[in-house]
C-alpha cells in the first residue's frame, strides 16, 4: 500500500468467537443473511448476495425478482484465510464495468485461538473511483458503512 494516503484506505477489524473456517464460510457463503437490506443497488430489495468461489468469479446481488446486479469480481479466493474483490460500485452506487474505476476490498481471517478469529477488512484504492470518491470513502467509513456491516456479520457468525 505504499504511496497511498490514509484517506484512500479504510480499515476495519472485528473479532468473532468462532473458528476461522466458520468465520470465512459465514462471510463468503451467507452474505445475504447478514448484509443490511437497505444496502442494495437493484430496483428492489435483494434476495441474496452471492460470491463465486474462485478468483475471477463474480460478486453480485440477486433481487427478489431473480435479476442479478453485479458488484465486483473476486480477486483472491484463499479459504479460510483471505478473500478479495473489486468494488465497482461508484459514488452514485451504480455499477461500472470500468476496472480503472474500481477500488478493492480484502478481508483476511486470523486465528487467535481455536474458537476466536480476528477479521480484518481493508478497502483500498478508493481514489480510483474518480470524481466523488471522497463521498464514497465517507460512506464506507461511516458508522453505517463497513462498521455496521461487519457488526451484522459478527452477530450472525457468533450465533453459529
Amino acid at each position: 500500500m505504499s504511496g497511498e494516503s490514509v484517506s484512500e484506505v479504510v480499515k476495519k477489524v472485528i473479532v468473532v468467537h468462532v473458528p476461522v473456517a466458520f468465520a470465512f464460510e459465514v462471510f463468503t457463503e451467507r452474505m445475504g443473511q447478514w448484509w443490511p437490506e437497505t444496502h442494495h443497488i437493484g430496483d428492489t430489495k435483494f434476495a441474496d448476495i452471492l460470491m463465486d468461489k474462485r478468483a475471477g468469479g463474480r460478486l453480485y446481488e440477486r433481487n427478489v425478482n431473480g435479476k442479478e446486479c453485479p458488484w465486483g469480481t473476486i480477486l483472491q479466493w484463499e479459504p479460510p484465510r483471505r478473500v478479495g474483490f473489486t468494488w465497482q460500485l461508484q459514488p452514485d452506487w451504480k455499477f461500472s464495468e470500468d476496472l480503472t474505476k474500481a477500488s478493492e476490498v480484502e478481508i483476511s481471517f486470523h486465528e487467535e485461538t481455536a474458537a476466536r478469529t480476528r477479521v480484518e477488512l481493508v478497502h483500498r484504492h478508493l481514489q480510483r473511483h474518480g470524481e466523488g470518491w471522497e463521498k464514497l470513502r465517507i460512506a464506507v467509513d461511516s458508522p453505517g458503512g463497513w462498521t455496521a456491516i461487519l457488526e451484522r456479520f459478527a452477530e450472525l457468525a457468533n450465533r453459529g
